[in-house]
């Protein structure tokens, strides 16, 4: 059987995030931007620079928590399961048990296919944090991890 060390999500990930941030802070910034110009009652010019400043602050801070977010997530594989750290501000370390494993999704948003990766999804027994996601694997490797992860569930008896 494999082990691996603590391996990173895939860099092309941290586009995605970003790319995906974008849209988001454009949204959210629309409401407080329209806010300000009504409360200040500006002109057309001042309401849209108020929307670029609003939209840059928010954008700017998801893009420093995004760098700092994927440097902090890390993943690996042992002999007693997927190990998963993660977080900026709290900090995560999910283990994901090997027996407890019950089945194993590859998922993928269009955003993630442009950029040939996919979010393993592992459903374990229980009810508290039933199914664990690692976003940011190349389809291979996550391919890989799930076949690790269900051959050594094979030998147990499953009904």
């Amino acid at each position: 059987m494999k082990t691996f060390d603590f391996k990173p999500l895939e860099i092309k990930y941290l586009m995605v995030f970003r790319i995906s941030a974008v849209l988001v802070t454009l949204l959210v910034s629309l409401p407080p931007s329209v806010g300000v110009s009504k409360f200040w009652d500006l002109d057309w010019p001042l309401r849209v620079m108020a929307f670029l400043g609003i939209w840059l602050l928010l954008y700017g801070l998801s893009h420093w928590y995004s760098k700092h977010w994927y440097k902090a997530y890390r993943y690996k594989l042992t002999e007693a399961g997927l190990k998963i750290h993660k977080g900026v501000f709290w900090q995560q370390q999910n283990m994901v048990p090997r027996n407890r494993v019950q089945h194993i999704d590859i998922t993928s948003g269009p955003l993630e296919r442009k950029f040939g990766l996919s979010k393993l999804v592992v459903h374990t027994a229980g009810t508290r944090n039933a199914s664990v996601t690692l976003p940011g694997l190349l389809l291979d490797d996550a391919t890989d991890l799930r076949q690790e992860l269900i051959n050594t569930n094979q030998s147990e008896d499953t009904v």
